[in-house]
């Protein structure tokens, strides 16, 4: 196991900027202090090729320039959209700014992937992990409460594991989670269509044309039903409303059926790659890189297409003070945020 650092840029804010990589025989994962971003995930294919098999960019410049596309990054304060960006806790009205039409996304302008954290590196004989920290202020975004954030990313054997912990001072609303597109191709050779999505969901939720929660329905005889498993492309080709109103694919929380420990599997049969999902979270919105195209360039010069990568950023509810206060959740000193999930990468050698 061995943790190695390296200088990767300057912010425009003139902050050192560093690349840690945590590293063993089964996997290679490179994250930056700014924005707690997976640059890099090496894994091998059935050849015992190494690549890469995250979205992300070469430089400090890229990152900056296009944050809201969360490339690899920690979301926070909340992740996903608040309708109208209004917050109400305890029957105060935090007005937030609004960046995506009407409504506030993944708690803009002060957006976590943006900042650049304290970093403690941790190692010993069988895991090694990288400790991220700071402070939000009270107020940072309009969000109240100041609190004290840790994400810790931890490297064991096959897994990456992610966990948070938000201390608050005062009763806040947190929902965190992270943003990595993943392409189990490697290299990002291929788009995304080929390889198949598998969730242990049996609800998700319906969005409108501006991707606000609407209802929870059942995946029963719908395209979401993703149980035995569907090639993206299967989805990607779908004319269904719910497919069509955010892009053409993806962009919907599904909710963990709460029976199976592993809550999502994602294959490449042509490299045999294999990632599975584990989280304590209820739900994972599935996002499949509709408008990645917006990103023009990516590492190693490769042209940003739509579809080129997926996510599952696993969280709370979505907006779920308005649309499902009766499991809203809000902490504070005594009833302190806390998440974990971990990414399982594998292989099928099968040929």
């Amino acid at each position: 196991m061995e943790i190695t650092e390296k200088y990767f840029g300057i912010t425009k804010k003139n902050e050192e900027v560093k690349a840690y990589t945590l590293k063993n025989e089964f996997l290679e994962v490179e994250i930056l202090n700014y924005g707690g971003i997976i640059r890099k995930i090496m894994t091998p294919d059935k050849n015992g090729n190494f690549e890469n098999v995250v979205l992300g960019f070469d430089n400090i410049e890229d990152y900056e320039k296009k944050v809201g596309i969360h490339f690899g990054a920690i979301v926070g304060r909340n992740a996903g959209r608040i309708k109208d960006g209004l917050l109400i806790i305890n029957e105060k009205k935090y007005e937030l700014e609004k960046n995506n039409g009407n409504n506030n996304l993944h708690g803009y302008p002060e957006h976590y992937a943006a900042k650049v954290w304290n970093v403690e590196k941790k190692q010993d004989k069988d895991k090694s992990s990288l400790v991220l920290t700071r402070v939000s202020p009270h107020l940072e975004a309009n969000f109240p409460g100041e609190i004290n954030l840790k994400v810790v990313y931890t490297l064991n054997k096959n897994v990456l594991e992610i966990s948070y912990e938000g201390i608050p001072d005062r009763d806040t609303y947190i929902n965190l989670t992270n943003h990595s597109y993943f392409n189990l191709s490697g290299d990002l050779k291929e788009v995304v269509d080929n390889q198949i999505i598998e969730l242990h969901c049996d609800e998700y939720v319906e969005v409108d044309e501006v991707t606000l929660p609407v209802k929870i329905s059942k995946v029963d005889n719908t395209i979401m039903d993703m149980r035995k498993g569907k090639r993206f492309s299967e989805i990607f080709n779908s004319n269904a409303e719910q497919i069509k109103i955010v892009g053409n694919g993806l962009d919907h929380p599904f909710i963990f059926n709460g029976r199976d420990e592993i809550v999502a599997k994602f294959t490449d049969e042509k490299s045999g790659r294999i990632m599975e999902v584990i989280t304590d979270q209820p739900v994972g919105v599935i996002y499949t890189g509709n408008y990645v195209k917006g990103a023009e360039v990516l590492s190693n010069n490769i042209k940003a297409e739509n579809h080129m990568g997926f996510c599952i950023e696993t969280q709370d509810y979505p907006d779920v003070i308005k649309f499902l206060p009766e499991k809203a959740k809000i902490y504070n000193k005594n009833n302190v945020y806390k998440q974990k999930t971990k990414f399982i990468f594998s292989l099928n050698r099968q040929k």
